[in-house]
C-alpha cells in the first residue's frame, strides 16, 4: 500500500515539472555588452549601445579574420526606458541586460542633469547588474563605443579591464559599480568619483583612462587629476601597489630635475579625525614598503644612506599628500569621505555641520606621519648604474 501510495506521488510530482511556459529563447534577446548616453536636441537623449554579434560556429564557416564581435545600434527619446524599448525596432531583439560591462555618460550630460535622474532605469529594472561598470567621459560617449579595441574583442571589456586592472597597478585612475556610484550619491557627503576617460594616441585614435570625475549629490562638480588620484586612494586606504617618483636634491648634467623610482609593495593608511571645539582635524598614518625601480642620483652604500633615502621617499609622500589635500579645500571638496567618519563618530555632531560642511573641510588641519622601509635596491650595485664605479 505504501508503495503504491509513493509511486502515485512520485507521477503527480513529475507531471507537475515539464514544462516551459515562461521560456525565453537565446535568439530572441540582444546581449547588451555597452552602453553611451548622450544628450541630444530638444531635451532628448541619445542612446549608443553595443550588442553582441552571434557568428557562425564551427571549422571554416567561423568568423573570417577582422571580423567584429558586436554592433552598434542608436536610439533617441525623452526617457531612458523608451530609448531602451526602441532598440527592437532596428534589431528585432529585445535587449538583455545580464551581461552590461561599462556604462559610459558625457560629461555635458551630467552638468545638465543629476546622475541619479539619468541612470534611474538601472536602479529599477530587475536585469540590470549593479556590479557593472560607470565611466564619464570627455565629449560625447557615443565616439568611445566606435574606438576599435587595443586588445579585447570590445571596447566595453577593454574598459571594464583597465579601470579593474590599474586598481591593482597605479591607482591613476578608479574603478567604479553602479553600487558603488549609488552608495557614495547616498552618504553623508554625496561625494561619488568615478572613472574620467578622454582620447589618446596621436590622433585621438584610442581611449584612455584619466584620473577622476567628481560629483556631489549627483551634479558635476569637476575631475581630479592622475597625481592627485593616487594620493586620493591613499588617504582612502585603498592604495596597495604604484610607482612613486622621488625628485633628486640636486639636477643632472643637463640641468634637468631627475628623479629615482620606488615600486610600492604594500601601502597603509589609518585616519583620526579629532574635534577641537568647532573644527575638525585630522591625522593620517602612513606605513610604506617599497623597492627601488630606478636610482638616478642617490647612493645606498652605509646605513646613513639608506635613512637618509627613507626620508625623503617619506617626505615626498608627506609632501604630495598634504598638496592634495590643499586642492581638496581650496574647492571645498571631501574627496577622503571626512564627514561620513565625523557622522558615524559623533552622529548629533554632523547634524549641525552638516549645512556647512564645506566650509568646515575647507578649514580643517591635517597632520600626517609617514614610515618607510626600502625592502630591496634591484642590484647589489649600491649607486646610479650610470655613475662609474670607484
Amino acid at each position: 500500500m505504501r508503495k503504491t501510495a509513493f509511486a502515485a506521488c512520485m507521477m503527480v510530482c513529475i507531471l507537475l515539472l515539464p514544462g516551459c511556459w515562461d521560456k525565453t529563447e537565446l535568439t530572441d534577446r540582444s546581449l547588451i555588452l555597452g552602453l553611451a548616453i548622450d544628450k541630444a536636441d530638444n531635451g532628448m537623449i541619445e542612446l549608443t549601445v553595443q550588442i553582441y554579434k552571434p557568428g557562425l560556429s564551427g571549422g571554416s564557416q567561423g568568423k573570417q579574420s577582422g571580423d567584429v564581435s558586436y554592433i552598434n545600434v542608436q536610439t533617441k527619446s525623452n526617457t531612458m526606458f523608451d530609448g531602451i524599448r526602441d532598440i527592437i525596432l532596428q534589431i528585432g531583439r529585445k535587449a538583455q541586460w545580464s551581461h552590461l560591462r561599462t556604462i559610459i555618460v558625457e560629461d555635458q550630460l551630467v552638468q545638465l542633469y543629476p546622475i541619479g535622474e539619468v541612470l534611474d532605469f538601472f536602479y529599477r529594472d530587475h536585469e540590470a547588474r549593479l556590479s557593472s561598470s560607470f565611466f564619464i567621459s570627455h565629449g560625447k560617449a557615443s565616439q568611445y563605443l566606435k574606438m576599435k579595441p587595443l586588445i579585447e574583442k570590445t571596447v566595453s571589456q577593454q574598459l571594464w579591464q583597465v579601470t579593474k586592472k590599474s586598481n591593482q597597478h597605479n591607482y591613476k585612475t578608479t574603478n567604479t559599480s553602479l553600487l558603488e556610484l549609488f552608495i557614495g550619491l547616498r552618504s553623508q557627503t554625496g561625494i561619488s568619483l568615478a572613472p574620467y576617460i578622454t582620447k589618446g594616441g596621436d590622433k585621438g585614435e584610442h581611449l584612455v583612462a584619466t584620473g577622476m570625475a567628481v560629483l556631489q549629490k549627483g551634479k558635476w562638480k569637476g575631475i581630479v587629476s592622475p597625481q592627485d588620484t593616487q594620493m586620493i586612494h591613499m588617504l582612502n586606504n585603498k592604495f596597495k601597489s604604484g610607482i612613486i617618483r622621488v625628485p633628486c636634491e640636486t639636477p643632472n648634467d643637463s640641468g634637468d630635475a631627475s628623479n629615482n623610482s620606488l615600486e610600492i609593495l604594500s601601502f597603509h593608511s589609518k585616519l583620526k579625525p579629532q574635534i577641537a571645539g568647532e573644527a575638525a582635524q585630522l591625522q593620517v598614518f602612513v606605513q610604506v614598503s617599497g623597492a627601488i625601480g630606478e636610482m638616478r642620483c642617490m647612493t645606498l652604500k652605509t646605513p646613513e644612506d639608506e635613512k637618509k633615502f627613507n626620508e625623503a621617499v617619506a617626505r615626498t609622500i608627506e609632501q604630495s599628500l598634504r598638496e592634495t589635500f590643499n586642492r581638496m579645500k581650496k574647492k571645498e571638496l571631501d574627496l577622503i569621505g571626512l564627514g561620513d567618519r565625523i557622522y558615524r563618530k559623533d552622529p548629533a555632531l554632523w547634524k549641525r555641520w552638516k549645512k556647512n560642511w564645506g566650509e568646515r573641510f575647507a578649514n580643517t588641519q591635517i597632520d600626517i606621519k609617514v614610515k618607510v622601509e626600502i625592502k630591496n635596491s634591484g642590484t647589489a650595485i649600491p649607486k646610479p648604474l650610470s655613475i662609474d664605479q670607484q
